[in-house]
């Protein structure tokens, strides 16, 4: 069993199932190039299966992929809400206010490029980790001390 093989016989069908859960086309196309990715590591298991089992074990690796992307989205728009209750002022910030030069200064240069590349350009964190060459878990953890030292900062700024 090879990738062109389990692609040749699941794509199509895989990238159906993807679009009606994301309703985006090119979503689509990324659920199912990582669900092909992550299949590369299992082609010895997949020979083994019949065509039933393997159709079964891709659409599995691909829904997990997507409820993993939204409970990712959850997470950062709670991450968002949070940051805005617990600032001062009457109004929520507004990017251009979180993102100001002089609180933007305040932050480290390596924090700085990870918060815009985030926040600003909308990147996820495995896309900073791959642009950047550096591990998720380290994106995470920089992303996080980063919105501390904002969080420490705000009150002086906002």
């Amino acid at each position: 069993m090879t990738v062109a093989d389990l692609y040749e016989a699941f794509e199509e069908k895989l990238h159906r199932f993807a679009a009606s859960l994301t309703r985006d086309s090119h979503a689509a196309d990324d659920l199912v190039q990582e669900t092909f990715i992550r299949a590369m590591a299992h082609l010895e298991l997949l020979g083994q299966l019949n065509d039933p089992q393997r159709s079964a074990y891709l659409y599995r690796v691909l829904k997990n992929l997507f409820i993993d992307q939204q409970l990712t989205r959850q997470r950062e728009q709670a991450l968002v809400e949070r940051l805005t209750l617990e600032t001062p002022s009457a109004s929520h910030p507004t990017t251009e206010e979180v993102m100001s030069p002089s609180l933007f200064e305040l932050i480290p240069d390596r924090y700085r490029e990870l918060l815009e590349k985030r926040y600003v350009l909308g990147m996820t964190g495995e896309e900073i980790a791959r642009e950047l060459g550096i591990p998720a878990a380290t994106v995470r953890s920089r992303l996080h001390l980063a919105i501390k030292q904002l969080r420490a900062h705000k009150t002086r700024y906002l």
